[in-house]
């Protein structure tokens, strides 16, 4: 590939943990991607798996460097010991994959020209689409409602019914599959190591737009994602504790305020969700994750950093922010018929106050 001359140098970043049933879809895959004019190094971060995995890595597909964290240390902290090394060794690019995929030859190569088409794209998403239903849509980015949650775009539709062609921006990328170019990384810093997982690529992805640069689509760079939706209560703790951190990190104090009205009546709704589906303890969990000097320590020294590599207001970030839950597998008819259209309309006044 023409990249300007340049011998561009990426890694390849898979996490992994108890995997062993996906190497052969993951790393397999892997050894047949196209790599023109690109030096291209493989790393395996492992998360302290019991099942052999990084030994079996080792074995099998030698040329792939396995990097042992020392434990389950968390989906932010495990990428960050790997993109820590490629930024500081002068890589262009950083690719995140999950260990429970499988890509097309041209995904990375796709990715790539996607993101020289323009020095202010910090993050290039691939089309994400289901394993084994390969004709349905995982994700085609990431939404990021403006009560701190995320989730994927397009989930389910049909593949051959989204446009394939166009490179386009999105809220932010998922971590399951994401370019990132280093130079950006230099600026806004890596994963919260503290979030440990569940929101870690959201925050990466609203700081990317907070300094200017975009975060895209390449629709043309294919990973086809063994997605399962997890119905692990042991989630919850950490999806309502992180979208509260990511928001008092990134959100200026007046906007905070803003949003106080619709936080405290989304809290009452999770709660009463929380009592229904047996998650109670987890949320208390989280709401106690708060209590600690020592998380405001932390969230406001965050804050800080936040403010000294902001260029872009509040009032542009929440122009992609959206009022409304739609297409997951957790969205329910209650949220379809009451709770979408009230939030719609409660978003639309609070945004005008929003500078």
């Amino acid at each position: 590939m023409d990249s300007s001359n340049r011998h561009l140098k990426i890694t390849v970043i898979v996490l992994t943990y108890n995997s062993s049933r996906y190497l052969d879809g993951c790393f397999g895959t892997l050894g047949r991607m196209e790599t023109d004019g690109l030096e291209v190094k493989v790393v395996a971060v492992d998360n302290g798996s019991s099942d052999g995995t990084p030994d079996e890595i080792r074995k099998r597909w030698p040329r792939v460097k396995v990097v042992d964290s020392g434990g389950n240390i968390g989906f932010a902290a495990g990428n960050n010991l790997a993109m820590r090394r490629a930024v500081d060794s002068g890589d262009d690019y950083v690719f995140l994959l999950n260990h429970d995929t499988e890509v097309e030859p041209g995904f990375l190569k796709e990715a790539v020209l996607a993101m020289e088409r323009d020095p202010k794209i910090g993050s290039a998403q691939s089309l994400l689409l289901l394993h084994p239903e390969r004709d349905l849509v995982n994700g085609t980015g990431n939404a990021i409602h403006f009560m701190g949650f995320g989730y994927c775009m397009d989930y389910r539709k049909r593949a051959d019914s989204i446009d394939r062609e166009t490179v386009r921006d999105i809220p932010y990328a998922s971590g399951a599959a994401v370019l990132y170019r280093c130079d950006s990384l230099r600026t806004t810093g890596l994963f919260d190591d503290s979030l440990f997982m569940y929101h870690e690529d959201l925050d990466l992805g609203w700081r990317l737009r907070l300094c200017g640069f975009r975060n895209v689509l390449a629709p043309k760079s294919v990973v086809y994602h063994k997605y399962e939706f997890s119905r692990s209560i042991g989630k919850y703790y950490y999806m309502e504790r992180n979208r509260y951190i990511v928001l008092l990190k990134n959100l200026r104090l007046w906007t905070f305020v803003v949003l106080a009205p619709g936080l405290v009546l989304t809290e009452a709704v999770l709660m009463l969700a929380a009592f229904h589906g047996g998650w109670w303890r987890k949320k208390f969990q989280a709401l106690m994750y708060f209590m600690d000097s020592r998380s405001w320590r932390n969230i406001l020294a965050e804050r800080g950093r936040v403010e000294k590599i902001r260029k872009v207001s509040d009032r542009r970030i929440v122009r992609e922010f959206t009022p409304v839950i739609r297409g997951q597998e957790s969205t329910s008819l209650f949220a379809h018929f009451i709770a979408n259209p009230l939030m719609e309309a409660a978003w639309r006044l609070m945004r005008l106050f929003i500078i």
